[in-house]
């Protein structure tokens, strides 16, 4: 059913889960893995700069791969550098590029605050793909935290 996927990671805590959740359909299915990463830059008055190291963002991408040979899965990663705000469009373009059979992605990361208003990335990603889009939701443990705190308050 599935031969490619892509696989959107940003080294939040939200995308941490996208990756397990891959390369275990990757596994169920035989399927390629491929893992990518948008770096985003934001332009200033005088140059662009990007909002996080070239070193970190080479390491995210070769930890992803590393962790998906480790689990038998064929993959590979690529960092795209992208203009701050274009994040969805740089995925579906990778998305297009390999083929892909689905997009696994966590349900927030660490893009633009306007993506906190506007819409998640991986909101966009689905409104632009006719690709099935996986979203691996991380754990809500501060939920269940608060639960205790709900039902003494409704007493």
């Amino acid at each position: 059913m599935f031969n490619n996927i892509v696989v959107a990671i940003d080294g939040s805590w939200c995308s941490r889960e996208a990756l397990p959740v891959a390369i275990e359909v990757a596994k169920k299915f035989d399927a390629k893995l491929f893992v990518i990463h948008v770096a985003e830059h934001d332009r200033g008055r005088a140059a662009a700069y990007v909002i996080e190291s070239p070193a970190e963002q080479t390491r995210l991408v070769a930890e992803a791969v590393k962790e998906a040979h480790e689990a038998g899965v064929k993959a590979r990663g690529e960092l795209v550098d992208r203009a701050a705000g274009h994040v969805a469009n740089a995925i579906v373009d990778a998305a297009a590029k390999e083929g892909a059979d689905l997009i696994v992605m966590g349900s927030r990361g660490l893009s633009d605050t306007a993506g906190v208003f506007l819409g998640s990335v991986t909101h966009r990603v689905m409104q632009l793909v006719d690709t099935p889009v996986l979203v691996a939701r991380p754990r809500r443990v501060e939920a269940k935290a608060a639960e205790p705190a709900l039902a003494s308050a409704k007493g």
